[in-house]
């Protein structure tokens, strides 16, 4: 019988056959938009090379770029066809555009062709969850994140009665996994092991399989997708994620009727409670779902490799290491070395040490981007057409203001030092604050809404390891190991091994 299947068979083949001719056509006549532009390196002729250096050292060719073109716009050659840098000043003429106007989640879900990893997915409920509900409640979560660090630490880290070797990748994945789940999903589903497999492997399949399919030309990624396990995974993570919440959802469903049930404080509860007050009918459990994964995406990557990179800059740098410790101490003392809301606030050393290794090691090395909504011209005329992505080159170093000291220096007390001169600094040099001459969450209207939580979790996290651990590199390492460049993202080096031992 089953003959009477092979037509059936041969239609569907030739129907999917026919989508992606159509597909690849389709991109093929969406040409990448040219500007009247230099390029960086177009004296060498050589595109593919121009566009392997992209990939390999974003940094030295946007430090060749402000070299040569100073404060003119520029492009570089990258494997998704050129892309504009524009000189710091301009960040002043993008900077009070609204998100529907210029993007940066947009540009960032660009960057990781989110139309495919599933990440391209702004919602009004998830952004009002973040900027509102979460920034309002960070205060009371700093007791409740504490107790997952230490309980990670008991339970993933070996006993570390000496100096033992720490993969620093694959532990703190899961430390800032756990710590944000707790404010995500709520307790106890933050300690299921499932759904913090289930949230983290979303997250590297994302970037990696992101990543992979990059390699393939534009056009041919409608049929590629197919081919990266990763982007298969990516559908799977989203069910898996909708099966692992329900039993929670369904239980807080019966919970109105029990008038002993406690009310939930997390990112599903208010994610709801929105959704509700806007009437927003297309938010059911599997957009819940979705938005879970996308906002663990966002938190994990980004907050684990900014406390590797501080870390890096701890062990290469031990001379800190006593007076950190010693503020913790101080302003934990009344407390028994319990972390309460106020001491985030008081350790400014630390605060400090965290804003210069980010000076130093940046997620990116173009931390203000934008995808422009509608057509844009900037102040100097030069016209930017809607759907086109704009950096700033935000990682020169030289540009940072005379009364900052030496640019290329590390001075892990910069900033307290500047926050102590009057009280709009002790403000505006603070971790989480983007201001012009520190764009490393962006800056303006659309900065990063995460950033104060972020700041929350990886001081958490470094306090707890400052008070419990002494570290140092293992050996043979000599001073701070070099970053890594993928395209613009800078990575801690993983070949390197971080040793801990218990204090």
């Amino acid at each position: 019988m089953a003959f009477l299947y092979t037509p059936t068979i041969w239609v569907s083949t030739l129907a999917a056959a026919l989508i992606s001719m159509i597909a690849i056509v389709f991109r093929w006549l969406q040409k990448p938009k040219s500007f009247n532009l230099p390029i960086v390196g177009a004296e060498t002729g050589d595109l593919n090379a121009l566009k392997a250096r992209y990939v390999q050292e974003a940094d030295v060719l946007l430090r060749e770029g402000y070299e040569k073109f100073k404060n003119g716009i520029f492009q570089v050659v990258t494997p998704d066809g050129p892309r504009v840098f524009l000189p710091r000043k301009f960040a002043h003429d993008l900077k009070d555009f609204n998100r529907h106007e210029a993007s940066g989640m947009k540009a960032l879900a660009d960057r990781h062709i989110g139309h495919y990893t599933t990440i391209d997915h702004e919602s009004d409920i998830m952004l009002g969850a973040i900027k509102i509900d979460l920034n309002r409640n960070l205060g009371t979560f700093v007791g409740d994140v504490e107790h997952e660090v230490a309980y990670c630490f008991e339970t993933q880290f070996p006993a570390c009665e000496d100096w033992t070797p720490i993969d620093l990748h694959d532990k703190l994945l899961r430390v800032v996994a756990q710590a944000s789940a707790r404010i995500f999903v709520g307790y106890p589903m933050c300690r299921n092991e499932e759904w913090l497999d289930c949230s983290t492997k979303f997250a590297l399949d994302v970037m990696t399989g992101g990543e992979k399919l990059k390699q393939w030309h534009p056009y041919l990624r409608p049929i590629a997708q197919y081919f990266v396990p990763e982007m298969t995974r990516i559908r799977g993570d989203h069910q898996r994620a909708l099966e692992l919440l329900l039993p929670e959802l369904n239980k807080r469903l019966a919970e109105p009727a029990d008038p002993d049930a406690s009310a939930h404080n997390d990112m599903i509860q208010w994610m709801q409670d929105r959704a509700r007050k806007t009437g927003d009918t297309s938010f059911n459990n599997k957009e819940l779902a979705n938005l879970q994964m996308l906002t663990a995406t966002a938190a994990i990557h980004t907050t684990r490799l900014a406390i590797i990179h501080a870390l890096y800059d701890l062990a290469a740098r031990p001379e800190y290491v006593e007076p950190l410790r010693n503020e913790i101490l101080e302003v934990t003392k009344d407390s028994k070395g319990i972390l309460q809301k106020q001491h985030l606030t008081q350790m400014k050393m630390l605060d400090s040490f965290m804003k210069e290794s980010q000076r130093h090691s940046p997620p990116s090395v173009a931390t203000f981007q934008r995808k422009a909504m509608i057509p844009i011209t900037l102040s100097n005329g030069f016209h930017i057409p809607a759907g086109t992505i704009v950096q700033c080159n935000t990682n020169i170093l030289d540009e940072a203001p005379a009364d900052w000291g030496d640019p290329h220096a590390f001075g892990g007390f910069r900033f307290y030092k500047l926050r102590s001169r009057s009280a709009e600094d002790a403000n505006r040099f603070q971790f989480a604050s983007p201001t012009y001459d520190s764009m490393q969450f962006g800056f303006g209207r659309d900065a990063c809404p995460g950033r104060f939580f972020a700041s929350n979790q990886i001081k958490i996290i470094l306090a707890y390891i400052l008070s419990h651990y002494d570290i140092r590199f293992e050996d043979g390492v000599v001073g701070r190991p070099r970053n890594f460049m993928f395209e613009v993202n800078v990575l801690a080096d993983p070949t390197k091994m971080v040793l801990f031992r218990k204090i």
